[in-house]
C-alpha cells in the first residue's frame, strides 16, 4: 500500500490532489465507523441466576477467581451459600431459621461476610478459609432487642469498629460496636473486648437502612423521612417520604453515635452507599446520585439508576431500570453515559464485581432469574470493535502521513 501511495504522490499535481482527497475520505469515514461501535463492549446476558445453583439472586459478594456469597430464592425457599475457586458449594445458611429475613451482606477488610440472622446477633462468615467456619457474636444491652439491618466497618491504626443500622421496634437507629482485633478469626478473640454501645436517639420522624464509612470517626449513613403534609394534590393527607443523607460521629466507646447534621433531597430513593478509592462516598439513587467528600461537601449527580457498584479499577457502574438504552460509567468523578446495542433485558435487583467483570442479577420481563456481565477491561480494547477499528485507523494513518512527509522531504532535497 505504501508503495501506490508514493507513486500516486510522485506523478503530477492532479494525481496527488487525488491522493490527498482518498485521504480525507478514509480520516471521514474512519470517524463514522468509529462513531457507530461505540456501544459498549464485552456485554453477555444469560436467562438464569447463577451457574452453581439458579435462582432469584436477592443479594450476592463476590470475591476473586469468581468465587461469591450468595443470598438466593430458588424453588425450595431462601438459601445462602458460598461458591469457592474450587467449584465446591458450601450451604452455609442451613442452620438459619430465616434466611429470606436477613437484611443485608457486608464484606470485611479480609474478605469474610458479617451477616445478621437473628436478632441481637451478628455471625462472621470466614468465606476464605478452607473449614467455612464462623464466629457467632451475641450483641446485649440491658436486655434490649433489636435487629441488625446493616453494618459498615472503619480502621482505627490496629483495630476495626463497626457501626450498625438497627431497628429498634418503634424506631430505627444506630449503635457502635468495638474496638475489634485482627486479624478476624473464627474464634471470639477478635470480638471479645469489644463493646456495644446504645441505641443512637433518632431525631424526628427517620428511618435509617444503611451506613457506610467516611472518614476516622464520620459515618454516612440513609435513610428516609416522612413529611407529615403530601404536596400531591391528589391525596393531601397521604404522608410521602424522601430520602436524607445523615451525618454520623462516633468514634469508640460506650458513647452512642450522635447524628451531626442532615442532607435531605426532594424524591427518589438511595438504593447503594459506595464508597470509593479516594475515600469519598457516592450515595445512588432512583431520581440522581450525591457524591459525598471527605470534608462532608456534597455534589448533585444527574443520573438516575436502580443499581449500582464499584468496579476493581475505582469506576462505578450504575444500572438503570429494564429496557434502558445506555449504562452509566463514572470515572474520577465524571458520569457517561455508555451506548447498549440492545436495551437493558432485565430488572437489576443486585450487582457486583470480580476479576473485572461487572455481574448484575435480576429478573427478565418474565419474572426469571437472569444474569447481565461487563466485562470492564474490554472498553477500549482492540478485541471491541471500537478498539480495532481505533488500532486500523491509527496504523493506515501513519503509514500514509509516513509516505506523504517522506515524499515531501524528498522532493525538496531534489529541488535543492
Amino acid at each position: 500500500m505504501a508503495k501506490g501511495w508514493r507513486s500516486l504522490l510522485e506523478e503530477e499535481s492532479e494525481h496527488q490532489w487525488v491522493a490527498i482527497t482518498g485521504f480525507f475520505v478514509f480520516i471521514i469515514l474512519g470517524a463514522l465507523l468509529i462513531q457507530g461501535t461505540s456501544t459498549l463492549p464485552g456485554v453477555n446476558y444469560s436467562n438464569n441466576g447463577l451457574d452453581a445453583i439458579d435462582g432469584r439472586v436477592l443479594d450476592i459478594v463476590y470475591g476473586d477467581s469468581d468465587t461469591y456469597t450468595a443470598l438466593i430464592l430458588g424453588e425450595d425457599g431462601g438459601m445462602i451459600f458460598h461458591y469457592d475457586d474450587a467449584g465446591i458449594i458450601n450451604d452455609i445458611g442451613a442452620d438459619y431459621d430465616d434466611v429470606l429475613g436477613m437484611a443485608f451482606m457486608t464484606e470485611l477488610h479480609d474478605g469474610s461476610v458479617v451477616v445478621s440472622p437473628s436478632k441481637n446477633t451478628l455471625e462472621v462468615l470466614h468465606v476464605n478459609d478452607e473449614s467455612s467456619q464462623r464466629t457467632i457474636i451475641p450483641l446485649t444491652s440491658n436486655q434490649e432487642t433489636f435487629d441488625v439491618l446493616d453494618v459498615a466497618e472503619q480502621r482505627s491504626g490496629d483495630s476495626y469498629r463497626w457501626l450498625m443500622v438497627t431497628d429498634e421496634g418503634n424506631t430505627t437507629g444506630l449503635r457502635g460496636f468495638g474496638s475489634i482485633n485482627a486479624p478476624l478469626s473464627s474464634t471470639q478473640e477478635a470480638f471479645g473486648s469489644a463493646t456495644l454501645t446504645a441505641a443512637m436517639v433518632n431525631s424526628g420522624n427517620i428511618g435509617w437502612n444503611m451506613v457506610e464509612s467516611l472518614d476516622d470517626g464520620t459515618w454516612i449513613a440513609i435513610g428516609s423521612m416522612t413529611n407529615s403534609f403530601s404536596i400531591d394534590d391528589e391525596s393531601p393527607a397521604l404522608p410521602t417520604k424522601h430520602p436524607v443523607i445523615g451525618f454520623i460521629s462516633w468514634s469508640e466507646g460506650p458513647t452512642s453515635p450522635m447524628l451531626t447534621s442532615i442532607e435531605e433531597l426532594d424524591k427518589g430513593e438511595i438504593h447503594s452507599l459506595i464508597r470509593l478509592d479516594n475515600g469519598s462516598l457516592l450515595a445512588a439513587g432512583t431520581d440522581s446520585a450525591v457524591h459525598i467528600s471527605k470534608d462532608r461537601t456534597t455534589t448533585t449527580v444527574d443520573f438516575s439508576s436502580v443499581s449500582a457498584t464499584l468496579d476493581d479499577n475505582g469506576v462505578v457502574w450504575m444500572f438503570g431500570s429494564q429496557g434502558s438504552t445506555s449504562i452509566v460509567r463514572m470515572v474520577d468523578g465524571v458520569a457517561e453515559k455508555m451506548p447498549l446495542a440492545q436495551p437493558l433485558p432485565l430488572t437489576v435487583e443486585t450487582s457486583d464485581v470480580s476479576d473485572g467483570v461487572v455481574y448484575a442479577h435480576g429478573l427478565n420481563a418474565n419474572g426469571e432469574p437472569a444474569t447481565y456481565t461487563v466485562d470492564s477491561l474490554a472498553i477500549g480494547s482492540i478485541e471491541s470493535g471500537r478498539g480495532f477499528l481505533n488500532f486500523m485507523f491509527f496504523t493506515v494513518a501513519s503509514i500514509v502521513m509516513g509516505v506523504m512527509i517522506w515524499t515531501a522531504f524528498k522532493r525538496m532535497w531534489q529541488n535543492k
